[in-house]
């Protein structure tokens, strides 16, 4: 036999092993497999901190409520920002499923000046971080 039979019969037989699973059906038991999973979910009361206009040098204090929609416990790894940014606070402990955790925020308003930041928390959920926006405007005292 020659070499071009045998790669003809090589192809054929690795096609006919892999063609049930071509396109969707290997894929489906994938994506099933993952929504059975036990996963945390992290959900934020909002995306976007809007501190709309401001006066300088203002009490900038927020609270942002972290909820546990998964069926395990979500532990919240760390929570970074962008400049201009203090974090007081944030869930050192896991939080249970259907609970809460707060995120206590603190922007520097001595600057005046359009304010757009980001604040990132990283977690055990499946996304792995997500990102909550910081906008708003700080007015110059005169």
């Amino acid at each position: 036999m020659g070499y071009k039979k045998i790669i003809l019969l090589l192809f054929v037989g690795f096609a006919a092993i892999l063609l049930p699973c071509f396109p969707l059906s290997c894929y489906s038991q994938n994506i099933q497999k993952d929504i059975n999973q036990n996963h945390p979910r992290l959900m934020v009361d909002f995306k976007t901190v809007n501190y709309d206009t401001i006066l300088q040098h203002s009490n900038t204090s927020r609270q942002i409520t972290l909820t546990n929609t998964g069926n395990i416990p979500l532990q919240v790894y760390s929570v970074r920002s962008s400049c201009g940014i203090s974090i007081p606070s944030w869930p050192r402990l896991a939080i249970e499923p259907g609970k809460q955790g707060f995120i206590q925020i603190s922007y520097n308003s001595s600057h005046p000046g359009p304010i757009n930041r980001r604040l990132i928390i990283h977690s055990n959920s499946p996304e792995n971080s997500k990102i909550i926006k910081i906008k708003g405007y700080v007015m110059p005292t005169e």
